[in-house]
């Protein structure tokens, strides 16, 4: 093929490209009027379309004083802030005569190139607050006394098939010598842990969270369709609300666990809620999977109960078969004493749900 062949291949294959873009582009969507809102935002949106009202209050199905939290300290406006020795690798900068490190000249060290290809978070010791906290944050302190860059090696190598390469690792060390050269005064760099060290913690990280990582699912499939109103004003009748993500929530209003006790979506596209498609008609879902994560749940077991009986609900007020997860007839004995196991494994290996340790691995 010679180059002016090449060349008029190329220009049918750009024309086809736009005239696609364009007829796409003149297509409705049903993420046309997608948009990112506030949750006051969106309650007036659903009260503009009349579906802001449920026909009936079976919020007590989900009852919140069957749930059992742990008793925690609040945090304080001087909490620390730290790196965490058991998920991070730690990289302190230290200043070899004893110089503070200055808050803009942080900001240009780690700055955006560092911030899209380096994943990390900085620390650094306030000595105005004598703490420390977050160094890149938009509020944080003017001086430290010390800074750290934490890597979070279970975010670093958890992959499908995880490759635990040391260059995964050692590339922040090249690239903290070249940005160290640059700043003002005079650093070095230094880890406890050796990088060897630091993939046999991701190694056990990474196997924790391929374990552990599991949702409690129960799905409400339909025959046909549900009708789309009614389906909406079943999920908010026993006491949900439509909101993040377009997805039905019962949230979680405690200083403990997820933000969400349980959300529902469905397998139908787009797999979440719009309110104009539901009330124009175009939105009747084939399913409604109501779901969470079981490490992240503040009290899983009585949490997936409760969420049980809001699906036995909307089954009265819909139809359809209550499946599992796996599309299969629920059997609500085998779901409990696989929780309970599930549970007991992730409690041996220290991994208490709902808790902080669990939040930032899951």
């Amino acid at each position: 093929m010679n180059r002016m062949t090449i060349y008029i291949v190329a220009g049918l294959l750009m024309v086809g490209l736009v005239a696609y873009l364009l007829f796409r582009l003149k297509q409705p969507s049903s993420t046309a009027n997608y948009f990112i809102s506030t949750q006051s935002e969106s309650n007036e949106r659903i009260q503009n379309l009349g579906l802001d009202k449920a026909s009936e209050d079976a919020s007590y199905l989900l009852d919140t004083t069957k749930l059992s939290f742990p008793n925690l300290k609040r945090e304080t406006a001087n909490a620390a802030y730290q790196a965490d020795p058991d998920k991070d690798w730690v990289i302190d900068l230290i200043p070899v005569n004893g110089e503070n490190f200055k808050k803009d000249d942080i900001s240009k060290m780690f700055d955006y190139d560092w911030r899209s290809n380096f994943e990390s978070t900085i620390y650094g010791f306030s000595i105005e607050e004598n703490r420390w906290t977050f160094a890149d944050a938009g509020d944080a302190p003017d001086l430290y006394s010390k800074l750290q860059v934490a890597i979070d090696v279970q975010d670093v190598f958890n992959d499908e098939k995880p490759n635990y390469d040391p260059k995964k690792l050692e590339r922040y060390l090249i690239e903290l010598e070249k940005r160290i050269k640059k700043y003002p005064a005079k650093i070095r760099l230094a880890h406890q842990e050796s990088i060897e060290k630091a993939i046999q913690k991701a190694k056990v990280l990474v196997q924790l969270y391929h374990e552990f990582n599991q949702d409690a699912i129960i799905v409400l499939q339909s025959d046909k369709q549900f009708n789309g109103i009614k389906m909406w004003d079943a999920l908010q009748s026993v006491g949900l609300n439509w909101g993040d993500g377009d997805l039905f929530h019962w949230s979680n209003h405690k200083d403990y666990g997820d933000d969400q006790h349980f959300s529902v979506w469905t397998s139908t596209e787009p797999g979440y809620f719009l309110p104009e498609e539901v009330k124009n008609g175009n939105m009747n879902p084939n399913d409604l999977v109501f779901g969470f994560s079981v490490p992240r749940s503040a009290d899983p077991q009585h949490v997936f109960e409760l969420m049980f009986k809001a699906v036995e609900y909307c089954q009265t007020r819909l139809g359809g078969k209550i499946l599992d997860k796996n599309r299969q007839p629920f059997n609500l004995e085998k779901e409990r004493k696989e929780m309970k196991e599930l549970i007991g494994k992730m409690e041996s290996k220290g991994i208490k749900a709902g808790a902080d340790k669990a939040l930032r691995m899951f």
